[in-house]
């Protein structure tokens, strides 16, 4: 495709409404209608829905299917009217899944599709990571990639990009946090390309958006900056063709001086991966759990939940946070119909790859239609999570100092930073128990293990 020399590239920068579609369309509408001429404009981070979503259901319920969207059928119409290209963030609904996308539409309609890679914070509880990668897009104007709001702290996501040829790289944000508007200048010159990060204004609930727009060019220098709070559309017109340059004196070009030959993470072709080490674990502690019949497994899990009841962080706790247990697992149905009139027990649904959080309500509440044949919870969904006081957790290995190795999903992993209140307790049979856990970065340990000594 042929490119065209200069580019006039817009930031849209407002206060989407959580839950409104409609009344964002408005906003958007009349914010472009009034602003200058700009051949690319590019929008917040869930310009579609707004941010701050206190359920699952809440936020599937302002989510659109891509090719039954209003919000896109709407963009469809700007763009054609205004003869321009427009980069917006959008509630995607996929099945039961959704992700927070951006979209990119030309005049003739939907170009391109980009879903977030890395979610922030309570996104994880509603949205599922990204699955199409890192595309480019070829556009009349040059090169664009999009990233959405946190995938602008992973620098490999820049580099690929600007590996790939990028040009311009089309940032939708929500930024709460006072980091990013200042570090896109190094970004940009590290990679040479030119950066158009939106952000959102306003506050919603608990969180109070940064605003602070910034068009940075390949040589780290601003060309648009917005104020904190300032609801506006502005434009800055380049030439994309500087970020082809990678030369940065006569002798140094920022591209092939890299080198590569040197930069490994060290690991030897004969190290294990930390997730074939994870594989093999798994594969031990299977094979020693098939020396015992469940009765045998049972009688154990018992014992290990009587320890469990004499523990003041048991005794103390009110809500509770359980899982209901496989039969190959530390027994907790019993258990649980045992406390139930004197502590909420509160236990996880799998929604998309992320555990919903619900109360359990009786046994007859159950159900095993949705997820791996597994009972879960129909009650209601617990909101507040700093109220539970106790969390308790299965696993397939841990260690005496609380790293635990899940069954691989990592849906556990992804929650259990969000019980910052709870203690957390890992339930283990004895031969569950090992000296050592291959660990990352994101691990968190648990407070303490419970089992049965040999």
């Amino acid at each position: 495709m042929s490119h065209s020399s200069n580019t006039k590239v817009g930031l849209l920068q407002f206060a989407p409404q959580r839950g409104n579609i409609s009344a964002n369309i408005d906003k958007i509408d009349n914010l472009l209608s009034n602003s200058e001429k700009a051949d690319i404009w590019v929008l917040p981070e869930l310009a579609s829905s707004g941010y701050n979503f206190s359920t699952f259901e809440e936020a599937m319920a302002c989510s659109e299917e891509l090719d039954n969207s209003e919000f896109i059928t709407f963009l469809n119409q700007k763009a054609q009217s205004l003869n321009t290209w427009i980069v917006s963030g959008i509630n995607e609904r996929d099945g039961d899944k959704l992700y927070n996308s951006a979209v990119l539409i030309s005049p003739d309609g939907l170009e391109g599709i980009y879903r977030k890679l890395h979610l922030f914070n309570r996104e994880k509880l509603f949205f599922t990571p990204g699955n199409m990668g890192i595309p480019l897009f070829d556009t009349p104007f040059g090169k664009i990639g999009i990233l959405v709001c946190f995938d602008w702290m992973f620098p490999e996501v820049w580099r690929i990009m600007a590996l790939k040829g990028a040009q311009l790289i089309c940032h939708p944000s929500n930024l709460v946090l006072p980091f990013c508007q200042s570090a896109m200048p190094g970004i940009s010159l590290n990679n040479r390309i030119f950066i158009a990060t939106t952000n959102r204004i306003g506050k919603d609930g608990d969180l109070e958006f940064t605003g602070q727009s910034v068009f940075v060019n390949p040589k780290g220098e601003y060309l648009l900056n917005f104020t904190e709070n300032e609801e506006a559309g502005k434009a800055f017109e380049i030439n994309l063709n500087e970020a082809l340059e990678k030369q940065m004196t006569p002798m140094n070009d920022a591209f092939d001086d890299r080198r590569e030959d040197i930069y490994t993470l060290g690991e030897t072709p004969n190290t294990p991966s930390l997730q074939q080490q994870k594989k093999s674990l798994r594969k031990h502690i299977r094979k020693l759990k098939k020396q015992y019949t469940l009765e045998a497994l049972k009688a154990i899990g018992f014992d290990v939940i009587h320890q469990l009841e004499k523990i003041p962080e048991f005794q103390k706790a009110k809500k509770i946070f359980i899982y209901w247990s496989l039969p190959n697992e530390v027994p907790t149905h019993e258990f649980i119909e045992k406390w139930r009139k004197e502590k909420t027990f509160i236990l996880p649904r799998i929604v998309g790859d992320h555990l919903e959080l619900r109360e359990y309500t009786g046994i007859e509440s159950l159900t095993s239609e949705d997820s791996f044949g597994i009972e879960e919870p129909t009650g209601p969904v617990a909101c507040d999570l700093d109220i539970i006081d106790l969390a308790i957790v299965p696993g397939i290995a841990f260690t005496e100092n609380g790293f635990r190795m899940g069954r691989g999903g990592g849906y556990y992993d992804r929650t259990l930073p969000f019980l910052e209140q709870a203690q957390k307790i890992g339930l283990a049979f004895p031969f569950q128990m090992v000296d050592k856990i291959p660990i990352e970065a994101h691990d968190i340990p648990l407070d303490r293990v419970i089992y049965k000594p040999l």
